[in-house]
């Protein structure tokens, strides 16, 4: 049967039988073909086979993939052929069958990390389900999960699990690259969105910010093998509703699906949602406060960044840069355009103003007349420019003038005759 070998000198002759599904091979204990070598990245590399050959595909390693001596993202390799993972030389062969096929992806994620006494995840492995029994005339909700990831055999195996775990009222959607993740969003309406952060040519949150501003109101979750607080907080800036680790273990599994079915559940409930086109943020706020509702106002444009806190109607917080409090309401409501998002309400780090909020708009509303005022009031002159003015008015009245004597203490007229 196929299978992978590797002919580096001085490793371990490893080897791993190919079957159906994607092969991962990388330095950590997650990947189906874990290969222990320094050149070697945590998850270098996939592998699947394809017609008579292998499909080789890239995962964004450090030390790259080569065949035939060129550095390759993708290529399909024939049987008998070699190609290079990092400093890692392996062969492609094809023999008779001797046994059963390798662990696929999804067996691996399944039973990697976990104890003996673990209790495993109903699916165990990939498979074609019965279709979803219907109690009732009403079909079941299906809700439209996008899928955005680098690595095919992640989004081949977490599908069908996210699928199994649903009972099929999830229409899952994949894709490895950003512009056909947009062209996805165009076509078909989308629920939640779960982006991988590491993303060739446009990263994740790069894409995550793309959609926020061609598709506004489409929940987004990021989901990496590479966590970090300093990612966590990009993303959750960046508008992610959920930042998530890829699990490696079956209650993982789980966990991660029941925040993701909980967050596009979400979409679903009761009320109206849409996009609002050159809307003021008054209006914006007193919709909210009149429907004593609570949310988090997140302002935005080119220069600033800031929120403003509604807790069942009631303002009771804003920020912006070093501001805080009524200041920065102020500064907020003064934008002239921009764009604006509702969030999920959080409680304040601290809570800065008090009073009605019919009080604070009016109040922001005399503040922003005042300050356009004051831009309009052309300048006063200064006091050298004023008596400049005055010594030119003043030459201006001597020249009707003639002088005809001068006094000395007696007159003397000006051409010298005696008078």
């Amino acid at each position: 049967m196929p299978k992978l070998v590797v002919i580096t000198k001085g490793l371990p002759a490893l080897s791993h039988p190919l079957g159906e599904s994607w092969v991962t091979i990388g330095r950590g204990p997650d990947n189906t073909f874990q290969i222990v070598e320094p050149s070697v990245s945590g998850k270098h590399c996939e592998v699947r086979l394809k017609g008579g050959g292998l499909l080789v595909r890239d995962l964004l390693s450090t030390n790259g993939i080569f065949v035939d001596g060129k550095k390759v993202i993708e290529a399909v390799v024939k049987t008998g052929q070699t190609f290079r993972v990092g400093e890692v030389e392996l062969r492609f062969e094809d023999s008779p069958a001797t046994g059963p096929s390798g662990t696929s992806f999804v067996t691996k994620m399944l039973v990697t990390n976990v104890s003996a006494g673990t209790q495993k995840i109903s699916v165990a492995a990939p498979a074609k389900s019965a279709p979803v029994a219907q109690t009732g005339d009403e079909p079941a909700k299906r809700n439209h999960v996008l899928l955005v990831d680098d690595s095919m055999a992640f989004l081949e195996t977490f599908s069908e699990l996210c699928s199994e775990l649903a009972n099929r009222t999830w229409q899952i959607h994949s894709t490895t690259a950003a512009d056909h993740a947009l062209a996805i969003l165009k076509d078909n309406p989308i629920d939640l969105v779960v982006v991988d952060i590491g993303m060739p040519m446009v990263d994740g949150i790069q894409l995550l910010g793309i959609i926020n501003r061609r598709f506004p109101g489409i929940k987004i979750a990021v989901m990496t093998g590479n966590a970090s607080e300093a990612r966590r907080a990009e993303a959750l800036a960046s508008g992610a509703e959920l930042f998530i680790e890829k699990p490696v273990s079956p209650e993982g599994i789980k966990i991660v699906f029941n925040m993701l079915n909980d967050l596009v559940s979400a979409a679903h409930r009761e009320g109206f949602s849409g996009a609002l086109r050159s809307v003021g943020l008054q209006e914006v706020i007193q919709m909210e406060c009149i429907g004593r509702h609570s949310s988090i106002l997140e302002i935005r444009n080119s220069e600033m960044r800031g929120q403003i806190y509604i807790e069942n109607g009631t303002i009771i917080h804003a920020a912006v840069g070093t501001l805080a409090g009524e200041q920065a309401f102020h500064r907020l409501l003064s934008l002239k355009g921009g764009e604006f998002r509702l969030n999920a309400f959080k409680p304040p780090p601290q809570h800065t103003i008090e009073g009605r909020w019919e009080l604070l708009l009016m109040e922001a509303a005399r503040a922003s007349d005042e300050e356009t005022a004051f831009v309009k009031k052309p300048a006063a002159p200064d006091s050298k420019s004023a008596t400049t003015e005055k010594k030119e008015e003043h030459s201006a009245l001597g020249d009707d003038i003639v002088v005809v004597a001068t006094y000395d203490g007696k007159w003397t007229p000006l051409d010298g005759s005696k008078k």
